[in-house]
């Protein structure tokens, strides 16, 4: 007979394994004809067993009398057994009426323990508490109310608290009760600022602490994030390897991530302070003996001017604090080249220092630096306008690449864009792989997209401009405050660090090729020495796309956009941008007139807006709708709309949205579902997808 209590069995479990063993034990006995005594033996051993095992475990009082009562009732049971054999009529009921009682008795001293555990976590509790001071001790109250008002159906105590050395708050050290894990008490973040009646600005911040049932709670009372904190003037080396220093966080301490291995995005609208921050990066980088900078800006290069201007000022001392700039396609795309290029040669070329340093990172140095490659405005090369520059979407995809392979060669990036939304961050892939993601002061939907729902931004946090919210990894996204960096600092900097900046290796200038020496070719104008040449300031919306043949999936009058697949990713995104306009509309609370003048200038840009075609217009497919079939005006458009469409064919509302961008002003719009009645009943039309509309094959 062996009773397992240190399995953990429930009051079904636990009376049914009982029940089973004893039968078990005593059919054993009988067959063998052992003496009487023998079950009483083993029982009384198996009593003293678990009740030395339930004084270790320090089990309940009642606990401990259960199991003696189970060891003497099975005792007693067995011999019985022996002796009228275990398998009699009333042997058998005797023992299912015994597992009936045992199965209420555990359950009722599972509960006792149950409360017991948690009166002792409460009672640990109050003396961790009384052995603070006073004062502590009224907050800790205060909060241990809180957190049990506001807090619904989440159990927590606060056991110590620590106020900041800043003075602006304080932490409170919480033990988890009940289950209670600390996500579950950060979703209440809001509601507890808002129950403590924290000045603006201030806020609640739920961390995970010392263990999985532990959360720390960093309660801010002085509002840190106001004013400017000027960038620390000690310029002394830093490493790629260890903290990058880029603000302070509302309790005081440093916002500071070590972006050796994370790409980085950072999104901003004008005046939320993302320039700023952008030069707090680079003078960081400017501090790392053994880190490159190259920088991407198609906006006349914009944001190494003032390191380079200077560095010319100083005289041009050591070397350059930015290595490289690209501030034309051409160039953005050689250097993307090259970055790729290098991280293909440094993975097999330093496979020995990586081995020698026991590490599957290639070790940087002095002698073999990182390189950082910062896009600054992201848009100008990932937006759905950009991406039809052939020059301009392979540079995309080349640094896609390089974000995706270079990680492990000290390659990487990091970009910035205005807006945190879809259509400016439109390569998933940026936003997926960044680790450190930074927003600044923006709205709750453009943070949400960039962090997450997950995180539960709320703007209140960072309601200055040079505040936002920094994000590492999968940790959640805090409130920050960023150094603030002045001209005059840039130049103290660029001074102080000139003689920090390494050179680019041999191995990787050789994969760099000669758009590398050749990078400062042309380039005074960067320096302040004279105006940008012609193919420095030629912007996107200038550079026209090379003619591309037409074909069958492409009617008169659609402009210059190609056939097949193409033509039809241009329509998609047409039509996407339909519904982002569409949407900004319905949530404007008065209605935007500019809006009009913008989506018109999106279609133009993409090639999708035309004209009805008048009946002296030339046409290559001539494809008319079925006489007699709609009484309308105006369904000849709408017919020659989905014409143009293409094999996957449009959606209603993209159907009125056209009509209404192509057709004179006072021009009725028809109802998106007159239009879908009318495409129903033209026997030309049918349905490719859901919800889509287009020509018939035959009729194309």
């Amino acid at each position: 007979m062996n009773l397992d209590w240190d399995a953990k069995h429930g009051a079904v479990t636990g009376a049914i394994n009982t029940a089973t063993a004893t039968l078990a034990a005593a059919s054993v006995e009988h067959a063998a004809h052992l003496p009487l005594w023998s079950a009483g033996l083993l029982a009384g051993a198996g009593l003293l067993g678990t009740h030395v095992a339930g004084l270790r475990m320090k089990v309940s009082g009642a606990t401990l009398g259960l199991r003696a009562a189970t060891w003497m009732a099975a005792g007693a049971w067995c011999s019985w057994a022996a002796v009228e054999g275990p398998w009699t009529r009333n042997v058998l009921v005797t023992l299912a009426a015994g597992a009936l009682g045992l199965g209420g008795a555990m359950a009722g001293a599972h509960h006792v323990e149950e409360k017991q555990a948690e009166q002792q976590a409460a009672a640990e509790a109050a003396v961790k508490r009384a052995s603070m001071d006073w004062k502590r001790q009224r907050v800790a109250d205060e909060w241990d109310q809180r957190l049990a008002t506001v807090c619904t159906g989440s159990t927590a105590h606060v056991i110590g608290v620590e106020e900041w050395e800043t003075g602006g708050g304080y932490t409170l050290d919480t033990e988890c009760l009940g289950g209670t894990r600390w996500r579950d008490l950060k979703t209440f973040e809001e509601a507890l600022a808002a129950e403590a009646r924290l000045p603006e600005g201030c806020g609640v911040e739920v961390k995970a602490g010392a263990h999985r049932g532990a959360a720390l709670i960093d309660v801010a009372t002085v509002n840190r994030l106001i004013g400017e904190d000027p960038y620390p003037t000690e310029y002394s080396p830093l490493t790629l390897t260890g903290p990058l220093p880029l603000g302070l966080h509302r309790d005081g301490s440093d916002l500071a991530p070590n972006i050796r291995e994370l790409t980085t995005l950072l999104a901003g609208r004008k005046g939320s302070g993302k320039t700023n921050l952008s030069n707090v990066f680079l003078a960081g980088l400017c501090r790392m003996p053994d880190n490159l900078t190259w920088i991407i800006d198609l906006n006349g290069g914009g944001l190494a001017l003032a390191w380079l201007h200077a560095w010319h000022q100083a005289g041009r001392p050591g070397q350059p604090p930015v290595d490289w700039v690209a501030d034309t396609p051409d160039k953005a795309l050689a250097m993307a080249t090259a970055a790729l290029r290098i991280a293909k040669a440094r993975k097999p070329g330093y496979k020995h220092l990586e081995i020698a340093a026991n590490t599957d990172k290639l070790p940087v140095s002095p002698q073999v630096p990182g390189i950082l490659i910062a896009g600054d405005e992201i848009a100008e090369i990932y937006s759905p306008k950009a991406r039809r520059d052939p020059v301009l979407r392979e540079t995309g995809d080349v640094l896609i690449q390089v974000v995706e392979l270079a990680r492990a060669a000290a390659v990487n990036a990091l970009v910035t864009a205005l807006r945190a939304t879809q259509d400016v961050l439109s390569e998933p892939q940026l936003l997926a792989q960044s680790g450190l993601k930074i927003g600044m002061k923006s709205d709750e939907r453009e943070m949400s997209y960039l962090f997450g729902w997950s995180d539960r931004i709320s703007p209140e946090d960072a309601p200055y401009p040079g505040c936002g919210f920094a994000k590492v990894l999968d940790e959640p996204a805090r409130p920050f405050k960023a150094y603030r960096m002045l001209p005059n600092q840039i130049a103290d900097i660029v001074r102080a660090t000139s003689q920090l900046h390494p050179e680019l290796d041999d191995l990787s200038r050789r994969a760099a090729g000669e758009a590398y020496e050749k990078r400062w070719e042309h380039t005074d104008h960067l320096f302040g020495l004279g105006t940008a040449p012609e193919q420095a300031i030629t912007t996107t919306a200038e550079r026209q796309a090379p003619e591309r043949p037409r074909g069958s999936g492409v009617t008169a009058g659609w402009g210059t956009e190609p056939a097949g697949p193409d033509a039809q990713a241009a329509i998609d995104e047409a039509e996407a941008t339909r519904q982002r306009l569409h949407k900004a509309v319905g949530e404007a609370a008065d209605h935007d007139a500019d809006l009009d003048r913008q989506f018109q200038q999106i279609l133009e840009g993409g090639g999708a807006l035309w004209k009805p075609p008048t009946p002296d217009a030339p046409s290559d497919h001539p494809v008319m709708p079925t006489p007699g079939i709609i009484d309308d005006a105006r369904w000849l458009t709408v017919f020659t709309i989905v014409a143009k469409a293409g094999p996957a064919g449009i959606n209603p509302a993209a159907i009125a949205e056209f009509f209404a961008a192509v057709s004179p002003v006072g021009t009725t719009v028809p109802s998106r579902s007159a239009i879908t009645d009318w495409l129903k009943k033209e026997p030309k039309v049918h349905q490719p997808s859901t919800g889509r509309y287009a020509l018939r094959t035959e009729e194309m």
